[in-house]
């Protein structure tokens, strides 16, 4: 028997704790089965053990109307990009698993970031070249959206959950294009 109501709580709270009565973990796994689902482990920055809803491996999510941009909104080439430099940054070996990656000082990335800041001051509208101030804000939404580990104040970048549920297929084209993402500076 499923619980409907436990699933929305794991959807609402993006991550919650691995239910310790096994009745309770098997009702959200079928609630989770019955919406074509899935509960997938992840790795809070502390290091408990949780799960998060994503959608079961064979099942592509609609995204609505096709150009409807209240619906399906592209990113902007600096988010992009950092994006990128924090995979690279938090994960230094593409022969390992993605997640739960490493944690990055948030320095690095930004450091390995503000060398292309040129290139994309005329396309993204950056006024003031030798500032981060587009990167961190980068940082900021992406942490919101849970591509990143929340900030915990220690000047660390941690890969957030929203990577777990990234299909194999999305994790083998980041295999194959690893020596493009933003490496770490040298010295």
């Amino acid at each position: 028997m499923s619980d409907p109501y436990l699933l929305a709580r794991a959807r609402a709270l993006r991550t919650v704790p691995v239910p310790a009565d096994r009745a309770e973990l098997t009702q959200l796994r079928c609630a989770a089965d019955d919406v074509e689902r899935r509960l997938v482990d992840v790795v809070t920055p502390d290091g408990t053990q949780e799960l998060m809803t994503g959608w079961a491996p064979d099942v592509e999510p609609a995204s609505g109307a096709l150009g409807d941009n209240d619906v399906h909104r592209t990113a902007s080439t600096v988010r992009l990009l950092t994006l990128a430099c924090c995979i690279r940054h938090c994960w230094p070996d593409p022969c390992q698993p993605l997640y739960p990656g490493q944690p990055a000082a948030q320095q690095d990335v930004l450091a390995a970031l503000t060398p292309l800041q040129d290139t994309l001051a005329p396309r993204d509208g950056a006024a003031v070249l030798g500032q981060t101030g587009h990167f961190l804000t980068a940082l900021r939404f992406l942490r919101a959206c849970g591509h990143l580990a929340a900030d915990v104040g220690d000047g660390m970048i941690r890969l957030g959950p929203m990577v777990a549920l990234w299909s194999e297929r999305d994790v083998a084209e980041l295999r194959n294009g690893y020596d493009i993402l933003p490496a770490p500076r040298k010295g």
